[in-house]
């Protein structure tokens, strides 16, 4: 060894020598561990606390008796991290100590989680009445085009069924069931205090929202919530609160998203090499085959991308705190020529005067869609359409587009080419809107206790429709020559007017605490049609005799309503909500004008028992009952109670010598409606385990609506049409709603969250008549009926014959009478109804370091869907055949020359299904730059994952007996989220 080597190998023996003594040599003296325990601020134990290292994944987690034990090795100079659900963390300096005492204190910002509620806000402990909220932060965690996707699936009892694969398209929102048959099964949407009124024909109620101004969702399900709003919540009622402004640091969020979405699957057809043996083998074309092989669906769907841009900025100007934004979302529709567009923005202010006794909301939200709406009917001519034939042809007599020439002088007996459908007519509708309050709650100076607030408000919406074609379109080219350019317009005014008084007090003395609210509310809602001249697209003259009619007046109603209601806690165990409306609207008779709806409901906090007080494995158990009635008054023109009149269109006029004048007609009306009213009966439980890593709820209901707004056909000459809508029957809902919360993992760097929820709902109808029921609610040409001893919307239909080999024989149906003939009476309520029993619904969260998973799925079972491909096939070839055969079918090839055969209960289908909503995967840089508050986010999620069914068709979801003709696609989207 050279001298050079040994003083290599000195110095490093040198610096090992240091290193041991520096770090090694301390460990000698204080030993090779830590114990400790981790207690509450009574000093009794936390069983399950965790046990950190900061900035590692090292750690441990307390036993029973909250004890824990440490390597020291790990942690020597370092600081201990203690964390335990519900109670605020804690950061503990480790230096030399042998053993340590950690007192965590209770998170009240957590334990008393404030909900908000019809007229003010409820600790979430002592709510009496089933209410279900989702903020923010549990939201799916996905891009969504309208807010309800936010809750899809996360509440028990809420079925939420996207309406269509249309662009903007909202959803359906059903709450245990619905209430209804005739008037409506919405629920009532109340955003930041204002109710809101119908879409104005967009494409979804609440689709002028920007997704990501919303902060929460709270549903009240049970009348002992609902109550409060009367004569609108028999369906439930849904309240939104957008985000609002703070005091804290000036801070501004830009989030952008690109979507791509596809057409999951296609109908099953026939190829065009198919098509030809089919035609060949069974019968001579009455319309020559051609040459080509189109794919029709290809033709007419697409590969479609939407981008979504966001920017928010929130903070205070000296004591104002502010929220504003800005949202632009571009759609386009997997159906080609469809496109929406939305542009949004957001003001909110919630200033505080003189020393906080003053807060006012300043809640201001416009919106402005532009929604190009392609031809629907495209979708099934596309499954239909002869494939032998080209998209285009050399002849511009129509445009260019191969048509159907030998039907020129009859083309409604002619299928019309799917890709002209698209491109040569021009849908659109554009919708304006603003929402807007202002609520001012004043806590009076010389009595703090009592509160006035006063809420005003408005919804005001415009919207245009437009329609039009070009002159060689092939329908409306054989129709005269005259384009059809219909431009009506429609504006809808809701202006509320509304003020309450709240007294809150707590007498100690006797235990206490009394919270009374008593209010009063005026609400007008204005709806005006207008209507202008249709003009030709070729000439740009106007339509002969086009003018718009005379309007008699501006259909209009109000509401105006009394309402008091009274919280009570005894003990901080017993607790009382007692409500009272009085609801008065102008859709009635003075005779009927008036409903009252009153509400009740008890809680008892059986945690709050001695025997229970001190265990620490049970955070909560609470025992509510309720009961309540609500009203329904949707669906009810104005003044139905009295004679209207209607002006005729074009089709509906008379000639005087030369003179075309246009007709009034008398409406048909009802001196005699009055409320349809729910009585609802609830007992909940609601329940939590280890300091509520694990909580939950069940509840059981039942609601009974009586005097059902229900059309319902009467004799002609009873009054000007024959169809009325009565007060007629009564119906029921009951049901089982469980939900369920659970965080499996709670440290620094790992989080796993996990939601369950299912739902039991059955619904009845229990009377329709005042006489014999046996025959109501059954018509020849109907698929879905409404009968007695039935669900809603069940279906009614032939028994099909089927041969030897099990294929169903055509025309051949159950003589159930036995009378030699096949009709009506052969026809069978079928006890399959649209409505599924039982709805499910998961979600899962994990979080480890800056990585973030997140899925959802749902499942609907026990409804059915009527699927039938050859409903309404037009006459192609002398065989009725069209290119949509099913593989099913394929060997069925009905003639539909026997009617009953549309009837046949071969086509109803069990749709239960499960569905995996989504897959989002999220990455979290934090500060970007170096001294910068920049934080960035991706985010990839893929929404409409997959479906596990056992129906043929495309997608078995829907509730209108049918599947939606536009499929609901698969969306792939990437975004990215900046926070400074």
């Amino acid at each position: 060894m050279n001298e050079k080597q040994l003083r290599i190998k000195q110095l490093m023996l040198y610096r090992l020598s240091c290193f041991t003594l520096f770090y090694l040599i301390p460990f000698l003296f204080f030993g090779q561990s830590i114990s400790g325990v981790v207690t509450d601020e009574s000093n009794e134990p936390l069983p399950g606390a965790t046990v950190l290292l900061k900035g590692t994944s090292l750690g441990t987690i307390t036993d029973f008796d909250g004890q824990f034990n440490l390597d020291t090795s790990s942690i020597y100079g370092g600081i201990i991290v203690v964390s335990y659900i519900g109670y605020i963390s804690q950061e503990v300096q480790f230096n030399n100590q042998n053993t340590i005492t950690i007192v965590l204190v209770e998170d009240v910002s957590t334990l008393d989680e404030v909900v908000i509620i019809g007229y003010g806000t409820q600790k979430k402990k002592d709510l009496t009445g089933s209410v279900a909220t989702v903020s923010a932060k549990d939201f799916q965690n996905v891009p969504v085009t309208n807010v309800e996707g936010l809750i899809a699936n996360k509440l028990p009892g809420v079925q939420i069924t996207p309406s269509s694969g249309r662009p903007g398209a909202g959803s359906s929102i059903l709450i245990r069931g619905g209430s209804s048959l005739s008037a409506t099964n919405n629920p009532l949407f109340i955003i930041d205090g204002v109710p809101i009124e119908g879409s104005n024909n967009g494409p979804g109620i609440l689709s002028q929202l920007n997704p990501n101004d919303i902060e929460s969702f709270t549903v009240l399900k049970d009348a002992s919530a609902s109550a409060i709003y009367g004569s609108r919540a028999s369906n439930g009622v849904v309240i939104i609160t957008t985000k609002k402004g703070s005091l804290n640091d000036f801070q501004v969020n830009i989030s952008s998203n690109t979507r791509v979405s596809t057409i999951i699957q296609n109908a099953s057809i026939l190829t065009a090499d198919q098509y030809r043996s089919v035609v060949n083998d069974i019968g001579t074309s009455r319309t020559p085959l051609g040459e080509a092989s189109t794919n029709w669906q290809d033709e007419v769907f697409q590969i479609a991308f939407a981008q979504e841009h966001n920017i928010s900025i929130s903070g205070a100007i000296n004591s104002l705190p502010y929220r504003a934004s800005v949202g632009y979302l571009e759609q386009d529709g997997n159906l080609k020529t469809g496109k929406y567009k939305r542009v949004t923005a957001l003001l909110n202010l919630s200033p505080k005067f003189f020393d906080d006794h003053l807060k006012i909301n300043l809640n201001l939200k416009g919106s402005f869609e532009d929604d190009r709406i392609a031809n629907e009917n495209a979708i099934w001519t596309a499954s239909a359409f002869d494939p032998t034939q080209p998209v285009y042809v050399e002849d511009q007599t129509y445009g260019g587009y191969f048509q159907y020439t030998q039907f020129a002088d009859n083309p409604a007996i002619a299928l019309t080419n799917p890709v002209s459908m698209l491109e040569q007519r021009r849908q659109t509708n554009q919708n304006k809107r603003s929402v807007g309050n202002i609520q001012l709650d004043y806590s009076l100076h010389f009595l703090p206790d009592l509160h006035v607030n006063v809420n005003a408000g408005y919804d005001i919406s415009q919207g245009t429709y437009t329609d039009e074609v070009q002159p060689n379109y092939f329908p409306n080219d054989l129709s005269g020559g005259y384009i059809y350019y219909a431009n009506p317009s429609r504006e809808v005014k809701n202006l509320l007017l509304e003020s309450y008084l709240f007294y809150s007090k707590e007498v100690e003395s006797i235990k206490s605490k009394f919270d009374v609210t008593a209010g009063y509310s005026y609400n007008d809602f204005l709806t005006t049609n207008y209507f202008y001249p249709t003009y030709r697209a070729d000439t740009g003259a106007q339509f002969p005799n086009s003018d718009p009619p005379f309007l008699f007046d501006k259909p209009s109603n109000a509401i105006i309503s009394f309402y008091g209601r009274l919280n009570y806690s005894f003990n901080n165990k017993y607790l009382l909500t007692a409500s009272l409306r009085r609801d008065g609207s102008s859709r009635f008779s003075e005779d009927n004008r008036w409903g009252t709806f009153p509400s009740v409901a008890l809680a008892w906090k059986i945690k709050e028992e001695r025997f229970f007080k001190n265990s620490k494995s049970l955070s909560n158990l609470k025992l509510r009952l309720s009961y309540g009635v609500t009203g329904q008054q949707d669906g009810i023109a104005n003044y139905y109670y009295q004679t209207g009149y209607n002006t005729g269109n074009l089709s509906n006029q008379y000639t005087f010598g030369d003179t075309p004048y246009t007709t009034v007609t008398p409406q048909a009306f009802n001196p005699d409606l009055k409320w349809e009213q729910t009585e609802s009966l609830n007992i909940g439980l609601d329940f939590g385990f280890i300091n509520n890593r694990i909580s939950g709820s069940i509840d059981l209901y039942k609601k009974d609506t009586k005097d059902l707004l229900n059309l319902t056909t009467v004799p002609l000459g009873v009054n000007f049409n024959n169809q009325l809508l009565l007060n007629i029957g009564t119906m029921e809902n009951k049901g089982v709603e469980f939900n369920l919360n659970t965080i499996l993992v709670q440290k620094d760097n790992v989080s796993w969250n996990i939601n369950f929820n299912a739902t039991y709902n059955e619904n009845t109808i229990t009377k329709l008549t005042n006489g014999n029921d046996s025959g109501v609610g059954l018509f020849s040409d109907a698929t879905l009926v409404n009968t007695v001893g039935y669900p809603r919307n069940t279906f009614y239909l032939y028994h099909q014959v089927y041969d030897a080999n099990g294929m169903p024989i055509e025309g051949q149906m159950l003589d159930v009478n036995n009378d030699g003939m096949i009709n009506a009476q052969d026809r069978y309520i079928t006890n399959k109804s649209t409505l599924p029993k039982y709805l499910l619904g998961f979600s899962s969260s994990f979080e480890y370091k800056k990585w973030s998973f997140s899925t959802s799925f749902h499942a609907n079972l026990d409804h059915y869907l009527f699927f039938q491909p050859y409903n309404s096939t037009v006459a192609i070839t002398d065989f009725q055949v069209s290119q949509n055969l099913n593989t099913l079918y394929y060997d069925t090839l009905f003639n539909f020359n026997d009617e009953a055969q549309r009837y046949s209960d071969f086509y109803l289908q069990n749709a239960s299904f499960l569905r995996m909503d989504n897959l989002n995967i999220g990455y979290d840089f934090g500060k970007t730059l170096a001294n910068s508050k920049l934080a960035m986010s991706l985010n990839f999620s893929i929404q409409n994952v997959f479906t596990i069914t056992n129906y043929k068709g495309i997608d078995p979801e829907a509730i209108s007996g049918s599947e939606n003709g536009y499929p609901v696609p698969r969306v792939y989207a990437l975004g990215v989220n900046l926070n400074f």
